[in-house]
């Protein structure tokens, strides 16, 4: 494939950028946004029509044809999505499931409330904004469980929005900062541990870079974020009419005023009733405080909930985070082959009991959910919800999550095409790809490996498909090559992350936050554009050192 197809290429996945901003100028956001995700597979459609499908094998690359996505794939591969990663949907669904819950004890309330007015009390949002980048980074950037961690975002979100801040600035500092925190990734197994893996790597593979990388574009993200911090369109209004309203009265409290004073200069007696005037006009005109509503449950207590919440995140901490495979800690290995062995008399009793259920350390999105529906129920029986009142909660709580759910299901309609393709062994014209880049030098440079990253990005949605699509042509790099490819594959990925219509976690935020992608695309791009040139910049003074 020459170098003209390579451009091609890389104008077309900018084409989707560009007319998904276009879409997006719609004012029905979750409208525009399935635009996107449709226009998204439209351009991978055509594609598949131009490129040859290509396998890597032996230092070189061998194609075999096209393998045309067809007009019915058009209309089976959104529904193999939602059959194949149905997942996603459910993790989101349950999340806003265990939100209502929350939300019927009153204690969800009283809590984002106190939080909210202790540091607008002082006048420190922004510290309170700072603080919210600075963490999900941090927990994203050590576990890479951004899935599982998208349970914090609506908890943080409420406090915000009470804090006034816009939807673009909440989307920001949460979604956006889990996004952040795999670019930066420092021991997130899902991030580095993959790489470690599949590459034959350390876990303190380029550590210091790492860490170096993390405290740079975290500081750039949060001053981006705090900088461009906006107040909601709604506020504004309020405090614009606020203000007019003390205009009018002072002006209309003037010319009583002035209208007394002409009076009394008329009579002495119409001054002694023009002063009682005066005083019951005053009072009528004054503009009284608001009077501060007690909530019906203001007495709820908010303890036992985060309590409760923190346990939850330490139990999935624990179970879904891969001890061994990311620091050859085997104890959770060790407890789970104890209990499974157990047996009264020759019947291993655990073993049946616990059937399909996944020891600590390989927990799936399975295991997570039911952690937060058991998460709910403890919830509710703390609290002493009703059995109504908790069905009620759940269910309200999953039919307003359910547009996210569908939307971040969708976003990997690409990913089952493809994953469908390596499942038989076959390959994909992302191989043919990245088998012309890779083609272009002899060893690691930094700017090709950047660009194929950020190119398969848009394809591969999930860091462990690009990784395994990746390995054959960087194998071929010497160790300090390989290493440092590796950093920058990883820290790459996380960008496209932020930028792509086909990252799950980016269209859920989308959705949730009903922000259209344009507005996206406009507030991240700068932050991305640096990111990019600083992770290549970085990578290539590695490899001179």
């Amino acid at each position: 494939m020459n170098t003209e197809v390579i451009i091609s290429i890389i104008m077309g996945i900018l084409g989707v950028i560009f007319i998904a901003l276009m879409i997006s100028k719609s004012r029905k956001v979750k409208r525009s946004l399935l635009m996107v995700l449709g226009i998204s597979f439209l351009i991978f459609a055509v594609l598949s029509w131009i490129i040859p499908v290509g396998t890597y094998s032996g230092g070189k690359l061998s194609t075999t044809g096209i393998d045309p996505v067809g007009l019915v794939d058009l209309v089976n591969m959104p529904i193999s999505a939602l059959v194949t990663f149905i997942l996603y949907g459910v993790v989101f669904a349950v999340i806003g499931g265990l939100y209502g819950v929350m939300e019927k004890t009153g204690a969800l309330d009283m809590f984002t409330e106190r939080i909210s007015a202790r540091y607008m009390s002082n006048g420190k949002e922004n510290k309170f904004l700072v603080r919210t980048i600075i963490l999900l980074i941090i927990l994203s950037s050590l576990t890479g469980l951004v899935l599982p961690l998208f349970v914090l975002v609506p908890l943080f979100a409420a406090i915000l929005f009470k804090m006034n801040y816009n939807k673009v600035t909440v989307l920001a500092a949460t979604v956006g900062s889990l996004l952040v925190g795999n670019i930066v990734s420092t021991y997130g197994f899902n991030i580095t541990g993959y790489t470690k893996n599949l590459l034959s790597l350390d876990m303190n593979n380029q550590i210091w870079a790492r860490l170096i990388l993390f405290v740079l574009l975290t500081a750039l993200y949060t001053v981006i974020v705090v900088k461009s911090a906006k107040v909601r369109e709604d506020v504004k209004k309020v405090e614009v009419k606020k203000a007019e309203a003390k205009k009018e009265v002072k002006e209309v409290k003037v010319q009583k005023e002035d209208k007394i004073k002409k009076e009394v200069k008329k009579s002495s007696k119409v001054k002694t009733s023009k002063k009682g005037t005066k005083k019951s006009n005053t009072k009528a005109l004054a503009v009284t405080k608001p009077v501060k509503k007690v909530s019906e449950k203001s007495k709820v207590r908010t303890a036992p909930l985060i309590v409760i919440l923190v346990c939850m995140f330490v139990v999935a901490f624990a179970g879904m985070y891969n001890w061994y495979y990311s620091f050859g800690i085997d104890v959770f290995n060790k407890m789970h082959e104890a209990v499974m062995s157990v047996k009264i008399g020759e019947f291993a009793i655990f073993e049946k009991l616990l059937s399909g259920f996944n020891q600590f350390g390989y927990w799936s999105n399975i295991e997570f959910i039911g952690l937060m529906i058991v998460t709910a129920i403890v919830i509710g029986w703390v609290y002493k919800l009703s059995l109504d009142e908790f069905i009620e909660g759940f269910i309200a709580g999953m039919k307003k999550w359910l547009p996210t759910a569908i939307y971040a299901t969708l976003a990997s309609m690409i990913l089952v095409v493809l994953y469908q393709s390596l499942q038989m062994g076959a390959g994909t014209f992302v191989d043919t790809i990245n088998g012309a880049l890779f083609g272009l030098d002899d060893g690691f440079n930094p700017v090709i490996t950047g660009v194929a990253t950020l190119i398969s990005g848009f394809f591969f949605n999930d860091l462990y498909y690009l990784l395994a699509s990746l390995t054959s042509y960087i194998n071929g790099f010497d160790v300090s090559g390989l290493s440092i490819a590796g950093l920058l594959i990883q820290s790459v990925y996380g960008v496209a992350m932020m930028i792509f219509p086909t990252s799950v976690v980016l269209i859920a935020g989308l959705s949730y936050f009903d922000v259209s992608y344009k507005k996206w695309i406009k507030y991240i791009w700068r932050f991305a554009l640096i990111a990019i040139l600083s992770l290549i910049l970085a990578c290539g003074v590695l490899t001179l050192l």
